[in-house]
C-alpha cells in the first residue's frame, strides 16, 4: 500500500488529505491532516471521512453545513488520489452535483412543506421512539441529551451534514447568576436568580412571559454545573454593557468555557451535547429534513413527524411520548420575516444574516399549522461586525457619537448593542437615511478601538470611513446638515468635559472628540430572529386558546415570548435554547 497527499485552502487553514491506495489500486483509507480543531470544518471533514471511509470513495459529496472545508478537503482527497494514478471523475459538490447535499431541499418559498393534515391511521410508521427532536442545534442536542439521559429512546433529524446548527456560530457563553463561577471570577458575590429575572423583565419591555423568565433564570446555574459535569471547563465571567434602563439589576453574568468566547467557538458546546447524547443511546439522521407533523386521528394531538432524506423519500416516524421542535426562529425566511418581524426583514433580505440556512423557520411553519399560536416577534440578534461595538463590558465604546441621518445624536451608543441597533434601525426607517459612528483622531489606536493606524488607513481607502478635518466638511461628505452635526458634537464635548452625559446617561467613553473627524456607517450583522411557537413553562405549544397542543414541544429560538424586542445581550440566547431544551425533555418524561 502506498500513501498520497495533497493541499487545498479551506476556511481557516490550509487542509491536507492523505489517502493510502493498495496494490490492486483500490482506495484503503482516508485521513486529514492540519484540520484547525473545534472548527465547523473540522466536524464536517469528519462526518465527510466517515462516509467516504465507508464507501472507499473520493467522490462523496461535501458537507452541508460545511461545505466551504469539507470541499476544499474534498478536492485534496481527489487530487491525492490522481498521485496515484486513479483516473476520478466527480462533479464539484457545491456546484454541480445533482445529488449535492447542499441542494436536497425544496425553495425557501415552499412553505408549509406538507400542506395535508396527516392522521397516522392513514400512514405506517417506519420507526418509532420515545421523543423526536426536530432539529440539532443547542436547544435539540440539549433536549436530546437530557432526554437520553434519562433512558428514553431519542430521534434527532437534522437538515444539516453536521449537528449544532447556529450555535455553532455563536461564542457559546451563557448568562447565570448567583453560582460558584460568577463569585469566583466577579466582584458580584451577592448576585441572585432574582436579580437576573428582573433585568429580563425590564429588558423586555413588558412584552416577555415571566414564567419563562423565571423558570430559566432560576435554572441557569443548574445548566452550568450539568454541562460542566459532561466535561465544559467554565473560566470567566463578564457583563454585558449598558441597558440604560435596567442599570439597577445589572451584574456580570456571561460565562465563557475554555475554548469559547469567541464567534465559531459554539461547536465546542454542541461537540459536548452530541458526545454525550449519542454515548447515552440517543441517534441523529443528517441530511433529512422533517417536513410534517403527524396527527392522532381528528384530534389536535401529535403522535409523529414525516421526514425526507435525500433520495426523497418520505419517512413517517413515531413519537410515543413526544415531539420536539428547535429549528431555530425565522432567521432564513424573507417571506416569513416580512409577515413577522420588520428589522429582521430588513437585514435578511440583504443576504445580513449569518444564521445557517437551514434555519427557515420550518419548526415554525409545522407548529402553525397544527394550530400553534406564535408570540414575541419583531425583534433580532443584530450587531456590528466590523466595530464589535456594545458587545462586551471589558471593551467599552470608544470616545464617539451615533447620529442620524439629520446629524444629530439618537442614543446611548454604550448601549449593549442590539439595543443599539433598534434605535439605529428606527432611525434609518423614518428618516429614510444611513446613521454613522462619528469619531476624532483620539480614539484611534486606544486599546478598545476597532481602529489603529493600519486599519483606519484600510478603510479609508475603500470607503468604509470617511474623513474630513472640520465638522462641516464631514457633514458634507455623509449628507447631513452640517449645523446639526456641529450642535451633536459640540454638545457631545462639552459634557465630556464634565466627565458626563446628560443626555443618553452614557458612562464609559465619555470624552471629548478631536478632529480630524471620521464617520463610519452602522451596518448590521444579524444572528437569527427573535419569536416564535407561544409556549408555557413546560415547552408545550400552545394554540390560539392557550391550550397545550398534546404531543407538540418547541424550544429555544423555535419559540416566543422569552426575549422582547431587542436583544438583552450575549449568552442569552444559548443560556436559554440549552434550559429549554431540558426543560422540555424534563417535561414530556415528567421529572423535574
Amino acid at each position: 500500500m502506498t500513501q498520497y497527499s495533497a493541499e487545498e485552502k479551506g476556511f481557516h487553514a490550509i487542509v491536507k488529505a492523505v489517502v493510502d491506495i493498495d496494490d490492486s489500486g483500490n482506495i484503503n483509507k482516508i485521513w486529514a491532516e492540519n484540520v484547525a480543531p473545534n472548527t465547523i470544518g473540522a466536524a464536517g471533514i469528519a462526518n465527510w471521512l466517515e462516509i467516504a471511509n465507508k464507501e472507499h470513495s473520493v467522490t462523496v459529496d461535501a458537507i452541508s453545513g460545511a461545505s466551504i472545508s469539507t470541499s476544499a478537503f474534498r478536492q485534496a482527497a481527489i487530487k491525492a488520489s490522481e498521485k496515484s494514478g486513479l483516473v476520478i471523475n466527480s462533479v464539484d459538490a457545491t456546484t454541480g452535483a445533482s445529488n449535492s447535499s447542499n441542494n436536497i431541499l425544496p425553495k425557501p418559498a415552499n412553505y408549509p412543506l406538507i400542506k395535508e393534515k396527516v392522521s397516522e391511521f392513514d400512514i405506517d410508521y417506519d420507526s418509532e421512539y420515545d421523543i423526536v427532536v426536530v432539529g440539532s442545534g443547542g436547544a435539540g442536542l440539549a433536549a436530546a441529551a437530557t432526554a437520553a439521559e434519562n433512558g428514553a429512546s431519542v430521534l434527532v433529524i437534522e437538515k444539516q451534514g453536521i449537528a449544532g446548527g447556529t450555535t455553532n456560530y455563536s461564542g457559546g457563553v451563557i448568562q447565570a447568576a448567583g453560582d460558584k463561577w460568577q463569585k469566583e471570577f466577579t466582584q458580584y458575590q451577592t448576585d441572585t436568580a432574582e436579580n437576573h429575572e428582573a433585568e429580563y423583565l425590564k429588558a423586555g419591555e413588558n412584552r416577555l412571559d415571566k414564567e419563562l423568565v423565571h423558570d430559566f433564570t432560576q435554572n441557569s446555574a443548574k445548566n452550568l454545573e450539568w454541562l460542566a459535569q459532561m466535561g465544559i471547563k467554565w473560566v470567566d465571567v463578564y457583563g454585558h454593557t449598558e441597558i440604560p434602563y435596567a442599570k439597577e439589576n445589572f451584574a456580570d453574568r456571561i460565562h465563557v468555557y475554555e475554548g469559547g468566547g469567541a464567534a465559531g467557538n459554539g461547536i465546542i458546546l454542541t461537540k459536548c451535547l452530541l458526545d454525550y447524547a449519542i454515548s447515552h443511546g440517543a441517534k441523529i439522521i443528517y441530511n433529512t429534513a422533517a417536513i410534517g407533523l403527524i396527527n392522532k386521528a381528528d384530534s389536535q394531538e401529535i403522535t409523529g413527524v414525516i421526514a425526507e432524506g435525500q433520495d426523497r423519500q418520505l419517512c413517517y416516524i413515531k413519537a410515543r411520548r413526544g415531539v420536539i421542535l428547535a429549528t431555530a426562529s425565522i432567521d432564513q425566511n424573507v417571506e416569513l420575516a416580512k409577515d413577522l418581524s420588520p428589522q429582521h426583514y430588513e437585514d435578511v433580505k440583504a443576504h445580513r444574516c449569518w444564521s445557517v440556512q437551514t434555519d427557515r423557520g420550518d419548526g415554525i411553519v409545522m407548529g402553525m399549522a397544527a394550530g400553534a399560536a406564535v408570540t414575541g416577534f419583531g425583534g433580532t440578534i443584530d450587531f456590528d461586525a466590523r466595530t464589535g461595538n456594545g458587545t462586551n463590558n471589558r471593551i467599552p465604546t470608544i470616545p464617539s457619537i451615533f447620529v442620524n441621518g439629520n446629524g444629530l445624536r439618537f442614543v446611548n451608543e454604550d448601549a449593549t448593542y442590539a439595543y443599539g441597533f433598534r434605535a439605529i434601525f428606527n432611525q434609518e426607517k423614518q428618516l429614510a437615511k444611513p446613521t454613522y459612528q462619528i469619531f476624532g483622531q483620539n480614539a484611534v489606536g486606544l486599546a478598545t478601538s476597532p481602529w489603529n493606524e493600519e486599519s483606519l488607513a484600510s478603510d479609508l481607502a475603500s470607503g468604509l470611513v470617511v474623513k474630513a478635518d472640520s465638522i462641516a466638511e464631514l457633514a458634507e461628505k455623509i449628507n447631513v446638515p452640517a449645523e446639526n452635526l456641529t450642535k451633536s458634537i459640540k454638545t457631545w464635548n462639552e459634557n465630556a468635559q464634565l466627565g458626563k452625559d446628560i443626555e443618553y446617561g452614557r458612562t464609559m467613553g465619555v470624552e471629548p472628540i478631536s478632529a480630524p473627524y471620521y464617520a463610519y456607517q452602522n451596518t448590521p450583522g444579524n444572528l437569527g430572529a427573535i419569536g416564535g411557537l407561544k409556549i408555557n413553562k413546560n415547552c408545550n405549544v400552545l394554540n390560539i386558546f392557550n391550550e397545550p397542543i398534546i404531543g407538540l414541544y418547541a424550544a429555544g429560538l423555535n419559540a416566543g415570548g422569552w426575549i422582547g424586542s431587542y436583544y438583552p445581550g450575549s449568552g442569552t440566547a444559548v443560556g436559554g435554547i440549552i434550559h429549554q431544551g431540558r426543560r422540555a425533555a424534563k417535561a414530556i418524561l415528567g421529572i423535574d
